[in-house]
């Protein structure tokens, strides 16, 4: 991905987060996959500084 690209969807996941938190019954559907795992862990673990990572 590029870096527009990663905008647009961290911006997607932002009003995703946004209408979760509005509304207790809104369901994305989005499943929860690996990469998203990790990135998850990163954020948690405050390690978001760039990583080199493969994607797969």
């Amino acid at each position: 991905m590029n870096v527009d690209q990663h905008l647009k969807v961290a911006q997607w996941h932002v009003e995703q987060a946004r209408q979760h938190a509005a509304e207790e019954s809104y369901s994305c559907g989005c499943p929860l996959n690996e990469h998203d795992k990790k990135a998850i862990e990163a954020v948690e673990a405050n390690k978001v500084e760039m990583e080199k990572h493969q994607h797969d």
